[in-house]
């Protein structure tokens, strides 16, 4: 009986350990090839995972896909079909495969046009079709951003064109079904020129409302800064609302925005300073309810001491310190209607050299890239603080972009997942940092580099599912797909 009973607790224990581990399955290595140098993982649907390889990072024109199956082996790969002088927006997998957004100019009308090309799941053309035409000019610098419903059954295209008024642009949100049939298309004036502002982020709720995080750059006497504004049209009520981010004695230094389609709330949230510079002395938080249409709670909180000495050592103590270079990269809407901030140390340094170039001096520069600490900051729906955590690296490069640097972030049931390498010049290991809804960090390798050579490339992977992310990797040098599944 007792040897029964002992089984029965070594697999009861064994379950749990299966259940919480992470399964890592690796594809095929590939050789990188000059047209095709950098990745970026599209998503996947019941068909297989969808690659789109480019030779630049910006992604906009001369497109390689690559169809996988799920074990990661290549299935196909086909060029993208893109007219001259076209610029690609935006790729989004679907079930039945994937639609890709293009602006092009019309040689009649003279006018933008986006036009959207649907893709079978073999990469076969479906059809192609003019979603709409831009009004006045469309800029090319992040004026335009095309979003999906977190339920998939509406499309947002919203963007930002000149005015008649040189002094003024025009904020324009149009509304799609899935079937891409307008439901609705909506315009306001905005004070701004078209050169001050610009769309920062932008998500629609599941009953599609939209909101859109716009900064301006203004300036007074002595300095440039930015201005933050969220603009929220409540599709219900036929009504477009602005409300100013900040006030004069919190300056915003970085902002961003959130939909929580289960609470019908929308997030603001980031970090504040008392001047016009990259120092950080709090976080900010905005709940907006998303059916009354008003502010529920506002609330600033400093940054404490103890999170600031474990960033910042005995230098934070002197009282005169600050954090600072902090960017937000992700903001994550919590089950009970409060957000988690995830944000990074992050600064680039310009370094001159020199060196001889025919036998004379010659002067050059070079960027030195620096991804510091991962700072979590939690908060609860009232705006107060639930934890403070901090995951501690320290990645430098020189020239390369930042391409090995930063982190992957994976969330799963309201725990936080953070992915980054230990060394992004030598040969490191991988590491997974967990943290639970209660603060609690757990860390550890994820990949030895005693195995085997392997660098995580963090700007090229995406989480594909709720129990499942598909991450670009340098596998013994070789370009390699690498599913985590947790």
């Amino acid at each position: 009986m007792n040897k029964r009973f002992t089984f029965l607790v070594l697999l009861i224990c064994l379950a749990c350990i299966t259940t919480s581990a992470q399964t890592v399955e690796w594809g095929n290595p590939q050789k990188v090839k000059s047209k095709a140098f950098f990745s970026q993982i599209i998503g996947e649907n019941s068909s297989g995972l969808f690659v789109v390889r480019a030779k630049n990072n910006s992604f906009r024109n001369n497109l390689i896909i690559e169809k996988y199956k799920y074990n990661l082996t290549l299935e196909t790969s086909k060029e993208i079909e893109q007219q001259s002088n076209s610029l690609i927006e935006r790729i989004i997998v679907n079930e039945e495969g994937l639609m890709v957004f293009y602006v092009i100019k019309n040689a009649e009308t003279k006018k933008q046009d986006l036009i959207l090309t649907q893709y079978r799941n073999d990469l076969t053309i479906e059809n192609t079709k003019t979603i709409l035409t831009f009004e006045g000019v469309l800029d090319v610098d992040s004026k335009l951003l095309i979003k999906q419903s977190v339920n998939k059954k509406l499309f947002s295209v919203i963007y930002i064109n000149s005015a008649t008024e040189k002094t003024n642009s025009v904020f324009n949100t149009f509304s799609f079904d899935n079937t891409f049939a307008v439901k609705y298309n909506r315009k306001y004036s905005l004070p701004y020129t078209i050169k001050e502002i610009k769309l920062k982020n932008v998500e629609i709720s599941n009953s599609g409302n939209v909101y859109a995080l716009l900064n301006v750059e203004e300036k007074n006497k002595r300095d440039r800064f930015l201005k933050y504004y969220l603009y929220a049209y409540t599709s219900s009520t036929d009504n477009m609302v602005e409300y100013g981010i900040g006030n004069d004695s919190t300056i915003v230094t970085d902002a961003e925005l959130i939909v929580n389609n289960y609470t019908n709330t929308i997030n603001v949230s980031g970090f504040y300073s008392n001047k016009f510079d990259n120092k950080v002395l709090g976080t900010f938080y905005y709940l907006i309810d998303g059916v009354a249409e008003k502010i529920e709670h506002y609330k600033t909180t400093p940054i404490n001491h103890a999170l600031g000495n474990k960033i910042m050592g005995a230098q934070f103590n002197d009282g005169a310190s600050t954090l600072s270079d902090l960017v937000i990269r992700k903001l994550i809407a919590n089950s009970d209607g409060g957000c988690t901030i995830v944000a990074e140390k992050y600064t680039e340094t310009k370094q001159s050299y020199t060196y001889m170039l025919n036998g004379f001096p010659q002067t050059g520069f070079r960027t030195l890239y620096t991804y510091g600490e991962v700072l979590l900051l939690a908060k609860n729906a009232d705006g107060t603080d639930r934890f403070n955590q901090l995951v501690k690296k320290n990645q430098s490069s020189l020239a390369d972009g930042g391409y090995y640097s930063s982190f992957v972030t994976l969330l799963s049931n309201d725990k936080i997942g953070i992915i980054y390498n230990s060394d992004v010049v030598n040969e490191g290991d991988v590491i997974l940092a967990t943290i639970n809804n209660k603060g609690d960090l757990d860390t550890k390798v994820l990949i030895k580099s005693v195995s085997y050579y392997a660098t995580i490339l963090p700007f090229e992977s995406k989480q594909v599912s709720a129990k499942s992310a598909v991450i670009s990797t340098l596998k013994d040098r070789r370009f390699t797909l690498m599913r985590l599944t947790f």
